[in-house]
């Protein structure tokens, strides 16, 4: 790379090196999509990018570029520079980008050459960046082949994946979406937008280019949506054309496994099993004060995805399971107890998860390669390797 500009051959590089960057678009822009690895540090806030537009539809570009000047001059533009070189000086192989690869891009480039740093910057900005990205994804799409995990919900297909991602190279679309794929599978962070779970995917997609493992990559079976996010076309499609294998584990083990990912691993659960004794906290006051805070608001959700399904389920089950979420509320509420929750859990897979999952499975007429339990899957895809 130059010491001035990245050019479209050279992103490769940059993403798989996870290259930090800074983007120096106004916040409105970051905020709708932007490239993996950045920080908004911006040369115009979004009044002073609006004043510039403005200025630039009416009167030109000179008279724009010496509003900008004007307004990011003084205090305003040592404060701004300080943030870029504060950056730097923490990620000293950092580059710069704005939109097009243009003004904004250049002038903070110079002023940074001004005091004595030289980082380059991207050329054709975000939007070529952008179109590399929507690039890789349909080229990976078109050039190397999948191998997608199936089963019906808590088949443990997310585990098995990571279990097997040292000896297959793996994607794991639901981290990368930040959402589970069902009613009930928000997580605590937000969801990217759709442009940057895009560009984080063509990322993801890039380093396994870079990698020495033979195709296929394993990915669990997914919707085109997942949360509100949804998989590119191409992809998509991909995956719909890919080789199949089933998971298949007995109800009781899926209720299991749902349980420890929906109740013992949130915030509830694990304080429960501090008080048993399983993890050290500083006293049972610090335990309840955990419990109280986080018990409402788990409850809460539960119950307002079960509503948000309601329809689908049909008015009766809908008030059934409904009830039984309440009654494990109370049992939490009450004794601190929480097994009352594989009920409601094993009625929803019963009622609506299975159903939905084999409907779409019939729909689809798939074959899959192997059918089996997860330790069975696993067995198999290790001797594939071996």
């Amino acid at each position: 790379m130059s010491n001035s500009a990245i050019n479209t051959n050279e992103l490769t590089t940059l993403f798989t090196a996870d290259t930090p960057l800074i983007d120096v678009r106004a916040p409105i822009e970051f905020m709708q999509g932007s490239l993996p690895g950045s920080v908004n540090l911006p040369i115009l806030n979004n009044e002073e990018r609006a004043l510039v537009g403005t200025t630039y539809k009416h009167q030109g570009s000179e008279a724009a570029v010496r509003l900008g000047h004007k307004m990011i001059s003084g205090k305003i533009k040592q404060e701004r520079l300080q943030q870029w070189l504060s950056f730097i000086q923490q990620h000293p192989s950092a580059v710069l980008y704005c939109f097009r690869g243009g003004q904004r891009s250049k002038i903070t480039q110079q002023w940074l050459r001004d005091v004595g740093v030289n980082r380059p910057l991207i050329t054709g900005g975000y939007k070529q960046a952008r179109q590399f990205l929507i690039n890789a994804i349909e080229q990976f799409s078109a050039n190397h082949s999948l191998l997608i995990i199936t089963g019906p919900t808590g088949s443990g297909k997310t585990r098995l994946i990571q279990q097997i991602s040292s000896c297959y190279p793996t994607l794991d679309i639901e981290a990368l979406a930040c959402h589970r794929g069902s009613a009930f599978g928000s997580m605590s962070v937000p969801q990217p937008t759709q442009v940057d779970f895009e560009n984080q995917l063509a990322v993801n997609l890039l380093k396994l280019k870079q990698g020495n493992q033979p195709d296929p990559v394993v990915v669990e079976d997914e919707s085109r949506n997942t949360g509100r996010v949804y998989l590119p076309a191409s992809f998509f499609e991909h995956m719909r054309h890919s080789a199949i294998i089933w998971v298949d584990e007995p109800l009781e083990t899926r209720v299991d496994s749902i349980f420890e990912d929906y109740i013992l691993a949130t915030p509830i659960g694990q304080a429960l099993q501090a008080r048993r004794g399983t993890q050290q906290l500083s006293s049972a006051t610090e335990i309840q004060t955990i419990l109280n805070q986080h018990a409402l608001l788990l409850f809460d959700k539960y119950a307002n995805a079960l509503q948000a399904i309601s329809k689908k389920l049909g008015g009766v089950r809908f008030q059934e399971i409904s009830q039984d979420l309440e009654n494990a509320r109370s049992s939490f509420v009450n004794r601190n107890e929480i097994q009352a929750n594989k009920i409601w859990i094993e009625k929803l897979v019963k009622y609506y998860y299975d159903p939905l999952y084999l409907g779409s499975l019939q729909r689809r007429q798939v074959n899959p390669v192997f059918k089996g339990s997860r330790q069975a899957v696993m067995d198999y895809l290790l001797a594939r390797q071996a």
